[in-house]
C-alpha cells in the first residue's frame, strides 16, 4: 500500500465534524463520557494499543479513513490491528486523527503518531552545573541567661599590736619642759579574706530563630518570617482581583458578578464569553485577545502611573498545563465548579480557552470544562469563557 498523507485540510475537517457531534448529541446521563489517555503502535507485532477511561462496548477504531479490526477491548484498554497488508512502517511518518465509536456512548478522539523513526541521535554534552544557592539568613540570637550571684565577701584581716611607748626623758631645769617621746610604729595589715565561690552559668538561648518542623517539613521565609513550608497557604486573594498561586508562583484574574446575571460593563464579570480566532482559524484576531486582553493590559495614564489590571502590564491567556494545575482533582472532578472558591464565581457548564495548539492541527485549541475537570479540544472559532495569568513560564 502507497504510504498516506495526514493532510491539514482533512484533518480539520474530521475534528470539526467529531466536535459538531459531541457538542449536538448529549451523553446519556447514566453513562461517563470515554476519554483517551495514550494512543501507541506496536511496530513488531502491527498492532493499535489505546488507553483511557470509560470505553463503552462494540468499538470501531478508525485512523484518518482508515478502520482498524479490534483484537480485544475492556473499559481502559483497547487494542486495534492494522488492516492486512497495510504495515505501521509503510505510512509516512506523522500525526494521524485516531477515532473511536461506541455502540452506547459519544465518540472519543486522539492523535497517534506512526511511521518508521531514524535511530535515536548521540546523547548531547553535559550541561555545566548551575550556581550555588546563596546561604539562608541566620536566626536571631537566643537571650542571654542570667548572671550568678556575687560570691561571700572574706572576713577582716586581724589588728596590728599597738607599738611600745617611748621613755620618758628626764627633767629638764625648772621651767624647762622636758622632750616628747618617740611615738610607736604601727601594726602590720591582716591578710585578705579568701574570695566567695562564683555563681552556676545561666542557660543559654538556641539562637537558630526557626520553627520547629516534623521532616520532610522545612522552614520557609514567608512575609518576612520563618514558618512551616506545610503551613503556607496554597491560593492567597490579594485584595486587588487576583489570586497568588504559592505553589506555581503564578498570579491568576479572580472573576466576579453572579453566574447567570451578565453585566457588561465589567471586563472579569464571570458570564463573559470570547472566540479565539475570527480568520484564519489559528490567528489570535477574536475577541480573546481584541478585547480581552488588550484591556487588561492597557495603559492609558497620563501621569505614568499604571492602569493595567492590577498594576501589571503583562496579562496572558494560560497554557492547557498551567489550567489544569488549578482543578481541584483530575478527572472526573468530585466537586462542581471544579475549582477552589478563592477564585470567584465559575460556572458549572463552561469551558475555559488556553493557548495551546492541538498538534498538527493549528485551528484547534485545548480548553479544560471546569463542570467535571475534562480536557478536551475545539475549533478556534467557538465561543467559551476565559481567565488571564500572568508570571511563570
Amino acid at each position: 500500500m502507497t504510504a498516506r498523507t495526514f493532510g491539514a485540510s482533512l484533518s480539520a475537517m474530521l475534528i470539526s465534524s467529531f466536535l459538531t457531534l459531541a457538542v449536538s448529541t448529549p451523553a446519556q446521563a447514566t453513562t461517563p463520557a470515554p476519554f483517551v489517555i495514550s494512543a501507541t503502535v506496536d511496530y513488531t507485532h502491527n498492532t493499535l494499543t489505546i488507553t483511557g477511561q470509560n470505553f463503552g462496548s462494540s468499538p470501531t477504531i478508525t485512523v484518518d479513513s482508515l478502520t482498524f479490526p479490534t483484537s480485544s477491548s475492556s473499559s481502559s484498554q483497547i487494542v486495534g490491528n492494522f488492516p492486512s497488508g497495510v504495515a505501521p512502517s509503510s505510512f509516512t511518518p506523522g500525526t494521524y486523527f485516531l477515532t473511536l465509536r461506541f455502540t452506547n456512548q459519544l465518540p472519543a478522539a486522539f492523535t497517534v503518531d506512526i511511521g518508521a523513526n531514524g535511530a535515536p541521535g548521540a546523547p548531547g554534552p553535559r550541561g555545566p552545573a548551575g550556581a550555588q544557592g546563596a546561604t539562608g539568613a541566620t536566626g536571631p540570637a537566643g537571650p542571654a541567661g542570667p548572671q550568678g550571684p556575687v560570691g561571700m565577701t572574706g572576713p577582716p584581716g586581724a589588728t596590728g599590736a599597738t607599738g611600745a611607748t617611748g621613755v620618758t626623758g628626764p627633767a629638764g631645769a625648772k621651767g624647762d619642759t622636758g622632750a616628747t617621746g618617740a611615738t610607736g610604729a604601727a601594726g602590720a595589715q591582716g591578710p585578705a579574706g579568701p574570695q566567695g565561690p562564683q555563681g552556676p552559668q545561666g542557660p543559654s538561648g538556641s539562637g537558630t530563630g526557626l520553627p520547629a518542623c516534623t521532616a520532610p517539613d522545612v522552614a520557609v521565609l514567608y512575609n518576612g518570617a520563618f514558618i512551616c513550608k506545610s503551613a503556607v497557604p496554597h491560593y492567597v486573594d490579594n485584595g486587588d482581583g487576583t489570586v497568588t498561586d504559592n505553589t506555581t508562583g503564578l498570579m491568576w484574574e479572580k472573576k466576579t458578578g453572579t453566574v447567570g446575571t451578565p453585566n457588561p460593563f465589567d471586563l472579569h464579570d464571570v458570564n463573559n464569553f470570547y472566540t479565539w480566532s475570527v480568520t484564519p482559524y489559528y490567528s489570535p484576531d477574536g475577541t480573546l485577545f481584541t478585547v480581552f486582553l488588550a484591556t487588561l493590559n492597557l495603559d492609558a495614564s497620563s501621569s505614568g502611573s499604571s492602569t493595567c489590571f492590577a498594576y501589571h502590564c503583562d496579562w496572558r491567556i494560560p497554557t492547557i498545563v498551567e489550567l489544569q494545575g488549578i482543578l481541584l482533582t483530575p478527572y472526573p472532578c468530585g466537586t462542581s465548579p471544579c475549582i477552589d472558591p478563592t477564585f470567584g464565581p465559575t460556572p458549572s457548564k463552561s469551558a475555559y480557552w488556553s493557548s495551546s495548539s492541538l498538534a498538527g492541527s493549528p485551528s484547534s485549541g485545548w480548553h479544560v470544562d471546569f463542570n467535571d475537570g475534562y480536557v478536551s479540544f475545539n475549533d478556534r472559532i467557538y465561543v467559551f469563557s476565559a481567565r488571564a495569568v500572568r508570571g511563570g513560564r
